[in-house]
């Protein structure tokens, strides 16, 4: 037995959408995935949310729970018999998705549930923020166990801690003070300004990334007991367009028939889960062999899984 993808979709992916939309968007890509499977929100047994950027910001509760209740996967209190959904976040940045999935994989071989979503989205979060390089885009995957053969079959998750300085990001206030006769009721100033997003990345960003991602792929395959030779495709996205092409290169796939996330060559959290819409209306997963799933990003972190086709 094997956990399978039933149906993944995506939503949005069009840049300057206003912000406050990231849950709007996992909303969206949650029902069209639910629809394209012919199932039902109230069958989820678990769900995952594994973006990371929130709707002004939120800290609780957790957006997957207001995502289980937007798309009415058993919304209220936990049943005391019946059926039920369970839904929580998951951080891991780019590499969020495939962990929640390898999570999920844990839950279906245990009989623990029978479908499991995953779901992540992309948006800047903050009216006061000064923007994000990233596509406005919300994605999900739909998961359940097979008698068949096909499936995942490994997975692998991998941090560099010796890298992590190579990536560095924060966000700091920048206040404007307003002239002084603008006071508020307790006579105090009033002050208005903006979140800024401080961005720092190495030269040698980009080459570590590959390198430890080739790493990571390298001891999945040898302890699945496969070689490179045995890979059909790459599907994912990396810190840069072009990084599952360099990937492929890197590991000597030839021909490289690779599907990386150029259609949103920028998403970031939901940038597996285009890559993977883009690999199922291509036709690719419907056909034989083994497929690489493959993200990397700051840590430097890389995540990957097998899954026969």
């Amino acid at each position: 037995m094997a956990t399978c993808i039933e149906a993944v979709a995506t939503s949005g992916g069009r840049r300057g959408l206003p912000a406050h939309r990231t849950r709007r968007l996992a909303d969206e890509a949650a029902r069209l995935c639910l629809a394209s499977a012919g199932r039902q929100a109230g069958e989820v047994d678990l769900l995952i949310n594994a973006g990371i950027y929130h709707d002004r910001n939120i800290g609780e509760p957790a957006v997957a729970a207001l995502i289980q209740e937007d798309i009415g996967a058993n919304p209220g209190h936990p049943p005391v018999a019946g059926h039920g959904t369970f839904s929580f976040d998951l951080y891991n940045g780019a590499c969020g998705v495939l962990t929640a999935v390898s999570l999920l994989d844990g839950f279906l071989a245990s009989g623990t549930i029978g479908l499991g979503m995953v779901v992540a989205s992309d948006a800047a979060a903050d009216h006061g923020g000064a923007g994000a390089r990233f596509p406005a885009v919300g994605g999900a995957v739909l998961l359940s166990r097979t008698d068949a053969r096909r499936g995942f079959s490994a997975f692998r998750i991998d941090t560099y801690p010796e890298f992590a300085d190579r990536f560095h990001s924060e966000v700091h206030w920048v206040s404007r003070r307003l002239p002084g006769r603008a006071r508020s009721a307790g006579g105090l100033a009033t002050r208005r300004g903006r979140n800024v997003l401080t961005i720092e990345e190495a030269d040698d960003y980009l080459l570590r990334t590959l390198e430890c991602t080739e790493r990571s792929v390298k001891e999945l395959v040898a302890d699945a007991g496969m070689g490179i030779a045995d890979l059909d495709a790459v599907v994912g996205a990396g810190p840069a367009p072009g990084f599952c092409a360099a990937v492929a290169g890197r590991l000597g796939i030839s021909p490289p028939p690779v599907l990386p996330a150029d259609r949103l060559a920028g998403a970031h959290t939901a940038g597996v889960l285009v890559a993977l819409d883009a690999a199922v209306r291509s036709g690719l997963l419907s056909g034989t062999g083994t497929v690489l799933l493959v993200s990397a990003g700051s840590g430097i972190t890389v995540s990957a899984a097998l899954y026969r086709l």
